[in-house]
Parts: structure tokens; C-alpha cells; sequence
């Protein structure tokens, strides 16, 4: 359905209208008929008001648009209020959508695929999605696309998990925290195809990520300069018989830390991937 801006009312898109006027005269060119017939058929979109015939349709109503602005104002507001308070729990990885009626959307969707119904769960996280416009800022709709991914992948539909996380890393653009989560998340799925090498590449990725949101945040208090607290690290290079290389691969992440705030990541990912290979 979309909303019809001349009749001011949602309708069902249809086809512009056959016009036998410029099928007879297009058939006196022996063969513009045939293409006109196929246009009409094959090619016409259905972008037309089935009442009017205009096609000044759009998604949204006024109301609708004006009621969504308001909602997202509200979204906003409450994670402005969190970050002045230091409370927003988005960077630490949890499932927080500042919209109640897409929380509750991705609850029903947990509870479901628990359930076994993965198909049905999938649909609920895409309902929760459409809730935000296509403009939305990414730290809202991230949770609903990362629930997502990983539903995907657990359901075995492991093609359209990466092409989402493709998606997403886009969508991320420039956001640290974001990004983390992403490579994290990557990490945990290649952990669970046990492709133990590439998996731990991303979880590298996803820490130097993390660390950097450490920086934004003013947290580097936390930051393991050193690379030593974390066992994933050596457990994943154990697995992918690189043990040998892990201390390697350590020294250069750690003189590269000797300046986190400008660490050329893309030099530093290639040098990890050289050696690991």
C-alpha cells in the first residue's frame, strides 16, 4: 500500500492505464506495437493511483511521517539523556532499540526462534526494522540488523547473513563501536563454521575497533595495550595451528598501539593477514 498525495488516501498501486490510441498508432510503424504491448506487460511499473491515475505516491501519509518524526525526536531524546548520564549501554553490546514497539518486536522474536520457528523470528526482526525510515541513523537499527545476521547464520542461510553484514559494514561507516560489534559478531560465526583462522582476524579487527571507541568514550583505562588479557587470541591461533605465530602477530599489534589514536589499521591488517597466512 502506499499513500496517494492527489485523491489523499492510501491505495494499491497499479499500472498507468493501456491506451488503445497509442497502440493503433504505434501500429502503423509494423513494430512499435510490439514494443509498446511489451512495455506495458513486462517493463510498466505499478506506480500509478488505481482512482486517479497520477503518480504522486509516496510511502507515508503526512500524519503517518509527522507521527514517525515525532517518534524518532523521542528516540533521540532518550539517548541524548543516557549519554549525558553515562548510561548508554548501545557501546556495550546490548540489544537496546530506543523504540519500545521495536524492543518488543525482537523480544517476541527471541522467544520465537527459541521456539524453533526461525522463518517466523526472521520476519519479526524485519518488521522491527520498518519501523525506523531508511534515513534513520544506524545506531538505532543496528541491534534489529545484528539480531538479524546472526538468525540468518543460525538457520543456515549463511549467504544472506554475510551479504547483511556486508550491508551493515557500510552502514557503520565511521562509528567505532558499531564497527566492533560487526567484526565481533563476524567472529563468533566463522567461530561457528570452526574457520578458526579468519575468525581470528576479525576478532583482532573487532578489538583494535573496540579500543578506539575506548578512546572516544574516555575509557582507555580499559584498553590492553599489551594484548595478553584476552585467551580468545591464543585459543582461536591454537585452533588454527598458528600458535607459533601468535607472539608475531602480538609484537606487531603492540608497537602498533604505541600510537592507538592514528594506528594506520589497513597496514596493520595486512601485516596481521601476512602473517597468519
Amino acid at each position: 500500500m502506499k499513500y496517494c498525495n492527489s485523491c489523499k488516501r492510501h491505495v494499491e498501486p497499479v499500472k498507468s492505464k493501456w491506451s488503445w490510441k497509442w497502440f493503433l498508432l504505434l501500429a502503423l510503424t509494423l513494430v512499435g506495437w510490439i514494443f509498446y504491448a511489451m512495455n506495458h506487460f513486462i517493463f510498466k511499473k505499478e506506480d500509478r493511483c488505481p482512482y486517479c491515475d497520477m503518480d504522486q505516491l509516496s510511502k507515508l501519509s503526512p500524519e503517518e511521517r509527522e507521527q514517525r518524526k515525532r517518534k524518532r525526536q523521542h528516540r533521540l531524546e532518550i539517548r541524548a539523556e543516557e549519554l549525558s548520564q553515562g548510561t548508554d549501554e548501545m557501546a556495550d553490546n546490548t540489544m537496546i532499540t530506543y523504540d519500545k514497539e521495536a524492543e518488543k518486536l525482537l523480544q517476541e522474536a527471541t522467544r520465537t526462534f527459541e521456539d524453533g520457528d526461525w522463518g517466523k523470528a526472521i520476519k519479526l526482526i524485519d518488521k522491527a526494522i520498518k519501523i525506523y525510515d531508511e534515513d534513520e541513523e544506524v545506531l538505532e537499527v543496528f541491534p534489529a540488523f545484528k539480531k538479524k545476521a546472526r538468525y540468518l547464520y543460525q538457520s543456515g542461510r549463511n549467504d544472506e547473513a554475510w551479504e547483511l553484514y556486508n550491508t551493515l559494514y557500510h552502514k557503520c561507516d565511521s562509528n567505532r563501536s558499531l564497527l566492533a560489534q560487526l567484526f565481533e559478531e563476524k567472529g563468533k560465526m566463522l567461530i561457528y563454521e570452526q574457520k578458526h583462522l579468519v575468525a581470528l582476524r576479525e576478532m583482532i579487527m573487532a578489538k583494535i575497533y573496540r579500543d578506539w571507541s575506548y578512546l572516544d568514550q574516555g575509557r582507555e583505562v580499559e584498553i590492553d595495550y599489551e594484548w595478553t588479557e584476552n585467551e580468545v587470541f591464543v585459543d582461536l591461533a591454537e585452533k588454527s595451528d598458528r600458535e607459533n605465530r601468535w607472539e608475531e602477530v602480538r609484537a606487531i599489534l603492540v608497537e602498533a598501539y604505541d600510537d592507538l589514536e592514528n594506528l594506520p589499521f589497513a597496514e596493520v591488517n595486512l601485516k596481521v593477514k601476512k602473517v597468519l597466512r
